[in-house]
């Protein structure tokens, strides 16, 4: 085979493959591409030999950002004296944003002068898609773990970890905790359905958050039983806020074209140092709540100290 037909079977060989070649020489003028390189810049049947990226940026606009990029992680390659592993994202000809994995090698000559910058580039696009996949899924995946999947708040096991880590981290700090529910909840999901019983949740949710402040924990516990933690909080300070809570859930509810009125009783666990953990309080929370359904409903019980 002659000369002239191993080179044009060599570049037809490296026309055929489906990662970017580049070639530059010290200076940074491109020697050779292959051809994707040149339709992933419109380059096609452009004369590239000896010109720069600074060059290309006046001659292909669209594509500057790129150049720019070449210019600045060719140059710390160089610096690195040794292959360096970068990633560059840009729109793709398939109209969407492609990214690859460039490695830059640099080569010196005897006197250690910079004389050819060899750039091979692999398409993994489809790779970080996969990626993004799973970390979106990930992400859902740790969202049903730790938020209850009707209201959007913490769950039981979260809300636990949550009031348990700040009393760990705030041992001695006043806290209180409600416990509250919907009073006859069980009676309107008989009478309207489940469906019309998970939306008055929601609504539930959605009022008892807006009475609250911002670093107070609010968690479902199950069915219509929610805890709410407040840090910071005395007894006094306490008492009036679940009070207003308990005015506001007493406010008529429109849901579906239905109104209806309903109530909620509140129990309250305080605690002025570290003396209680959270299944304590708990357990006080829930004895007072019983006591305020027994004594009418719609009603606030605090627990004795």
């Amino acid at each position: 085979m002659s000369p002239v037909d191993s080179a044009v079977d060599l570049r037809a060989l490296l026309d055929s493959i489906q990662e970017f070649i580049v070639a530059k020489d010290g200076q940074g003028r491109w020697l050779f591409v292959n051809r994707i390189v040149l339709e992933a810049y419109a380059m096609v049947g452009f004369d590239y030999v000896g010109v720069t990226d600074a060059e290309l940026i006046e001659r292909f606009p669209a594509f500057a950002e790129a150049f720019v990029y070449n210019i600045q992680t060719d140059e710390l390659a160089w610096q690195n004296a040794a292959p360096t592993l970068v990633e560059k994202s840009f729109m793709g000809p398939d109209g969407r944003i492609n990214t690859w994995e460039v490695v830059k090698t640099p080569h010196f000559d005897a006197r250690g002068e910079r004389r050819l910058l060899t750039i091979v580039s692999r398409n993994v696009t489809e790779r970080k898609l996969a990626e993004t996949a799973l970390q979106e899924s990930e992400s859902r995946y740790k969202s049903l773990a730790y938020l209850d999947a009707l209201t959007g708040v913490a769950n039981r096991r979260s809300i636990l970890d949550q009031i348990a880590r700040h009393r760990a981290s705030d041992a001695s700090g006043p806290c209180a905790l409600f416990y509250l529910d919907l009073d006859r909840f069980k009676a309107i999901n008989d009478e309207f359905g489940h469906e019309f019983g998970d939306l008055l949740l929601v609504a539930f949710v959605a009022r008892v958050s807006a009475c609250l402040r911002r670093e107070d924990l609010l968690g479902r516990i199950g069915g219509d039983e929610f805890i709410v933690y407040l840090c910071d909080t005395t007894p006094t300070a306490a008492l009036a806020m679940a009070e207003r809570l308990c005015r506001a859930l007493q406010e008529p509810w429109h849901i579906q074209g239905v109104t209806l009125s309903t109530t909620s009783s509140i129990g309250i666990a305080h605690c002025a140092d570290g003396t209680l953990n959270v299944h304590e309080l708990i357990r006080r929370a829930d004895a007072a709540l019983y006591q305020a359904k027994r004594a009418g409903r719609a009603r606030v019980v605090l627990a004795e100290a």
